[in-house]
């Protein structure tokens, strides 16, 4: 089994350049171990962290333009399987964080800047831009279990952020990070549970529940593979509780020559 501190953001990129100055929270940085700190009671330090681990996450930015392809598979609980070829793309525009996402459909475009709103934006073959806003965005990717939002981790960019405890998950020490919209929409998520693994600030597993606080869906990397040096997730998994069904996106990734931190 691949050492899970080498697991990489929720998509997971290879990554390891913090822009704009964040720095992990600093129960982390104070108590690396957890020796003190496990339990996080006081709601006012809870905020603190919360918001502290979800600025650094956004910050984090891939040391060089990556390139990849791969399949996305849905499998129902029936027997009902499909398979969807895609190309996938994560480069910078500066201080803009640029995430695409190619099927035969369209092409899904996802760019992102620190304490902005996140465009999304859908193109489908032979028709115009689609820019989707959050709510619209939490429609499923390629008719999938990932929906759109999930693929750009909106989770980390609502207002409640609250670290609640530190556990051990999968063999590393890990921050529980709870996060909450402003308001639950219909058909949205109330809350999300992740598991951030402290070393690499990796989601090891997220729960994420439904606009009446009932368990949804599950996401967990699965497999990983080293490219240059580096280890990135090579596959991971979005299981549907309530519907029964889950969708694997497998990635074959590679790093464009030469490149930094731009396209």
């Amino acid at each position: 089994m691949v050492d899970m501190r080498f697991c990489l953001i929720f998509l997971l990129l290879y990554i390891s350049n913090v822009t704009q100055g964040a720095v992990k929270p600093e129960h982390i940085i104070n108590d690396p171990d957890a020796k003190e700190i496990q339990v996080i009671e006081d709601v006012a330090l809870q905020r603190k962290l919360g918001a502290q681990m979800a600025l650094y996450m956004q910050a984090l930015r891939p040391v060089g333009a990556i390139n990849g392809k791969g399949e996305l598979r849905f499998r129902a609980f029936k027997g009902t399987r499909k398979t969807v070829k895609l190309q996938f793309r994560a480069f910078t525009l500066g201080a803009t964080m640029v995430n695409e996402y190619k099927i035969n459909e369209g092409l899904l475009t996802i760019k992102q800047k620190i304490g902005q709103i996140t465009q999304y934006e859908w193109t489908g073959v032979g028709k115009k831009v689609e820019r989707l806003d959050e709510k619209q965005a939490t429609r499923p990717f390629a008719d999938s279990d990932f929906w759109m939002a999930d693929l750009g981790l909106e989770m980390l960019r609502w207002p409640h952020q609250n670290v609640i405890k530190r556990e051990s998950r999968r063999r590393e020490l890990c921050s529980v990070l709870v996060s909450r919209p402003a308001k639950a929409a219909q058909g949205g998520y109330s809350k999300v549970v992740s598991w951030v693994d402290e070393d690499s600030m990796g989601i090891i597993r997220a729960e994420l529940f439904d606009g009446e606080g009932r368990l949804l869906k599950v996401f967990e990397p699965k497999s990983f593979k080293k490219v240059d040096g580096q280890w990135h997730v090579n596959e991971m998994e979005m299981r549907n509780e309530q519907a029964n069904t889950r969708t694997s996106i497998n990635f074959d990734l590679e790093k464009i020559p030469g490149t930094k931190n731009n396209k």
